[in-house]
C-alpha cells in the first residue's frame, strides 16, 4: 500500500494487501518438523454466504461483453479521475479472456499501455508469489506452518505473552508486530541487504494472535527470508526460478532497480497525469512489494491458482496445497470475510472470492480470484489519481464487475426493531484506533490525529468510515450493520455493554479497529491536546503583544528576579512547544513523502526541541506556580498560572505517550 495510507488511520484501507516489506540473504537453516498439510486449528470456510449461488441478470461473461463494458467504462474513469493509465485482465476456465491497456505508460510521450509489454508495479499484491514460495517449502517439508520461526532464523524474534511467531501467524497477520515505516521506498538505488534491514530494527509485537489480525510489512519480510534462507538461494532469484519459469512470466522480476532490459516497458508513476514520480520506487523489502509484471504475466499466476497450481503442463503447487492456501481461512469476527493463507477472502453477492491488493506511492492493484466461478481479475493503475480517485476506480472495479457478471440476492431485511438498534448504535458509538499501527514510535501520533470515529444516527444507523471515506450502516442483525446501497459489512465485538472492536469486510482480513482507553476513550484525548496547544500558542502571540502595549503606555515591568525569569521561560516554552508540533508534522509530511529516506535529523531535531520544549515548560510552569501562589498575585494571575501548568502536564503526557521525547530514530 501506499506509505501515505499506511500513516494515516483515515486513508482507504480498503482491500489493499499494503505496500512494501520483506527479504534478501542466503544462510543454511536448521529445518524445524514437517508439517502436515491438514493444519489443526483451522476453521473450515462457512459455507452460508461463501459459496456461489444461482444469480438471476447477470451477463454472459464472455471477450465481446465484458470488452465492451470495459471499453465504456475506462477511458471516462481515467480522465474523471486523472490517471494516465490501467491494465484490466480477466481470465476464464483456465485460459485469458480478456485484457487490455488502457490509458499511457508515459503520457508526455504519448507511449500507450499494452496489456502483454506494459510492466506495472503491483505492490503488496507481490506477497502471494512470496506465501506461494512459503507453501512450496511447506511442500518440501522445510517449511512447519506451526513452527518457531525462530527455527529458521539467524536472529531472534521475542515471544510475547510466552507465544513464538510462526509462520500462519505471519501468513494471516496475526504475530502482533507493531508497524513500521522507516526507509519503506526508496528511488533508484539498490534496497540494502534483506538480513541487515530485518535485524536493525525488531518492532515489538503489540497484541497476541486472538487480538489481531494487524497487517504487517514486517512479517511478509520475515518469511520471504525464511524461504531464502531454507532454500538457499536469493529470494529474488527462488521466485525467478521457481513460479516465473514454469508460469512463462518472462516480462515479471523482484529485481531492483529494474534491469536494464525490462526498463523500456516499465510504465511511469504518477500522482495525477501532470505529476510523474521522481523514478522507479525501490522496495527495501523485496518480498513483500518488489514485483513488477505486465498484466498478461499476471493472468498465467492467476489461472494456476484457480487450477490449484497447474499452468499448462507445469505444477507449482500440489492440488491439496493449493486447496489448503485457499480454503483455510482464520477469522476476526464470525461473519465477516478473513484470512486464508497468504490470500484474503473478498466474498461478494454469495460468490467465494480470494484476493490481494497493493499500493506503492503510484501503482494502485488488486488480484482477486472466484473459486468456484474458476474466473480472475487483476487491475492495476498507474496513479493515484486526484482526489485518490485512481485507488478509488480500482476498488470500484471490482465490485462492478461482481454486481455485472456474478449479481446476488437482495440484501436480507433487518430482524433489529428500531429501538434495539438505537441501543447498538448507541454501544458502538465513539473514536478507535486499528491495531495496524505503531504503538512504540511517534508514528502513534496517528491515533492521536485521525481515530476512526463511529456516530450513531437518529433512525438508529451508524456512520463509519473503515476504508477512510464515511459510508451509513443499518443494523441487519444484531450487531452486524450492512453498508446502505453498497456491499460492505460492519460487525462489533461486546464487552460489558459495550463495542470494544470492529471491522468490516472490505478490513477485517487487515486490521480491527479497537476502542482506545483513557482520555482516548472518552473523547477527549484531542480535545484536551488542542485546548492545551491554544493556550500555548495564546501566550506566545500575547508575550510580543504585551510587550509593545506596555512600551506605547511606558508601563513598568510588573516582575523582577524569580518571577521575571519564570515569566520569561513559560514564554519561550510555550514558543519551542509550537515549533515541536510543527516539527513533528513535518517528521510525518517527510516519512509520508519518502519513507523516512533521510529524515532522521529533523527527527532527532524535533525530539530535542520537544524535550525542551515539554519536559522543560512543564518543570518551568510548576515553579511559576510556586511563586505565584508564595508572593502576592490576582486571582487571574493563580487561575493562568494553574492553567498553563496543566497545559505542560497534557503536552508532556502526550510527548512520553506518543514517544515524541527521546533519542531513538526507528520507526
Amino acid at each position: 500500500m501506499s506509505i501515505k495510507s499506511a500513516l494515516s488511520q483515515a486513508a482507504a484501507w480498503t482491500r489493499i494487501g499494503c505496500a512494501a516489506a520483506a527479504g534478501l540473504v542466503i544462510a543454511t537453516p536448521s529445518l524445524g518438523a514437517p508439517t502436515s498439510l491438514t493444519p489443526p486449528t483451522v476453521q473450515p470456510i462457512n459455507a452460508s454466504g461463501s459459496t456461489a449461488v444461482a444469480t438471476t441478470g447477470a451477463h454472459a461473461l464472455t471477450t465481446d461483453d465484458v470488452g465492451a463494458w470495459l471499453d465504456g467504462l475506462m477511458p471516462t474513469a481515467l480522465n474523471t479521475a486523472q490517471v494516465p493509465g490501467a491494465v484490466v485482465v480477466v481470465v476464464k476456465d483456465g485460459a485469458v479472456l480478456y485484457e487490455k491497456g488502457y490509458g499511457y505508460a508515459d503520457y508526455d510521450k504519448h507511449i500507450p499501455v499494452d496489456a502483454r509489454t506494459t510492466l506495472f508495479r503491483p505492490g503488496s499484491t507481490s506477497k502471494l508469489f512470496t506465501w506461494t514460495a512459503v507453501m512450496q517449502q511447506v511442500e518440501q517439508r522445510k517449511i512447519n506452518l506451526d513452527a518457531d520461526v525462530n527455527t529458521y532464523l539467524d536472529f531472534k524474534i521475542p515471544a510475547y505473552h510466552g507465544l513464538p511467531v510462526t509462520m500462519r501467524m505471519l501468513m494471516t497477520h496475526r504475530a502482533g508486530f507493531s508497524e513500521t515505516a522507516r526507509d519503506l521506498l526508496f528511488y533508484n538505488r539498490p534496497p540494502p541487504p534483506l538480513d541487515a534491514v530485518l535485524k536493525r530494527y525488531v518492532p515489538p509485537r503489540i497484541f497476541t494472535p486472538d487480538g489481531g489480525p494487524g497487517y504487517s510489512n514486517y512479517g511478509a519480510a520475515l518469511a520471504g527470508y525464511i524461504v531464502q534462507r531454507v532454500s538457499g538461494e536469493r529470494f529474488e532469484d527462488y521466485i525467478a526460478h521457481h513460479i516465473f519459469a514454469p508460469l512463462n512470466m518472462a516480462h515479471s522480476t523482484f529485481a531492483q532497480p529494474l534491469p536494464a532490459s525490462f526498463v523500456p516497458n516499465m510504465s511511469k508513476g504518477y500522482e495525477t497525469w501532470d505529476k510523474p514520480g521522481p523514478a522507479f520506487e525501490v522496495v527495501n523489502v523485496p518480498p513483500a512489494g518488489s514485483l513488477s509484471a505486465t498484466g498478461d504475466d499476471m493472468s498465467h499466476f492467476m489461472i494456476a491458482h484457480l487450477q490449484d497450481g497447474r499452468y499448462g503442463s507445469a505444477q507449482i503447487l500440489q492440488p491439496a496445497t493449493a486447496q489448503m492456501m485457499h480454503t483455510s481461512v482464520t477469522r476476526a469476527f464470525p461473519d465477516l470475510n478473513g484470512n486464508l493463507l497468504g490470500f484474503y477472502q473478498q466474498n461478494i453477492n454469495g460468490h467465494r472470492v480470494i484476493a490481494h491488493g497493493g499500493d506503492t506511492n503510484f501503482f494502485h492493484s488488486d488480484l482477486s480470484l472466484f473459486l468456484d466461478d474458476n474466473v480472475g481479475l487483476f487491475v492495476s493503475v498507474n496513479a493515484k489519481g486526484k482526489d485518490g480517485m485512481g485507488e478509488f476506480l480500482r476498488d470500484s472495479l471490482f465490485d462492478a464487475f461482481a454486481d455485472r457478471y456474478f449479481p446476488g440476492p437482495a440484501a436480507p431485511v433487518s430482524t433489529v426493531d428500531l429501538a434495539t438498534a438505537k441501543a447498538h448504535a448507541a454501544m458502538i458509538a465513539g473514536p478507535y484506533i486499528s491495531s495496524r499501527g505503531s504503538h512504540s514510535t511517534f508514528l502513534r501520533l496517528v491515533d492521536l490525529i485521525s481515530p476512526n470515529v463511529v456516530t450513531a444516527n437518529p433512525d438508529g444507523s451508524i456512520s463509519a468510515a473503515p476504508e477512510g471515506v464515511m459510508e451509513t450502516f443499518v443494523e441487519e442483525t444484531p450487531f452486524l450493520w450492512r453498508q446502505k446501497n453498497g456491499h460492505d459489512r460492519l460487525e462489533g465485538s461486546v464487552k460489558d455493554g459495550k463495542v470494544v472492536r470492529w471491522a468490516s469486510d472490505g478490513i477485517a482480513p487487515i486490521m480491527t479497529y479497537n476502542r482506545p482507553h483513557g482520555l482516548a476513550g472518552a473523547g477527549l484525548e484531542l480535545p484536551l491536546t488542542l485546548a492545551a496547544l491554544t493556550l500555548l500558542a495564546l501566550t506566545a502571540i500575547l508575550w510580543p503583544v504585551v510587550a509593545i502595549v506596555r512600551w506605547r503606555y511606558q508601563k513598568a515591568f510588573a516582575y523582577a528576579g524569580a518571577r521575571a525569569i519564570a515569566y520569561r521561560l513559560l514564554r519561550v516554552c510555550s514558543i519551542l512547544g509550537l515549533a515541536a508540533v510543527v516539527m513533528w508534522y513535518e517528521v510525518i509530511e517527510l516519512v509520508s513523502a519518502t519513507g523516512g529516506s533521510d529524515v532522521n535529523p529533523v527527527l532527532h531535531l524535533s525530539q530535542l526541541v520537544s524535550l525542551l520544549a515539554f519536559v522543560g515548560g512543564f518543570a518551568v510552569a510548576l515553579w511559576n506556580l510556586a511563586l505565584v501562589f508564595r508572593g502576592p498575585s490576582s486571582w487571574f494571575g493563580k487561575l493562568y498560572s494553574v492553567l498553563m501548568l496543566a497545559a505542560f502536564a497534557m503536552m508532556l503526557w502526550i510527548a512520553l505517550h506518543y514517544h515524541l521525547v527521546g533519542v531513538s530514530s526507528q520507526y
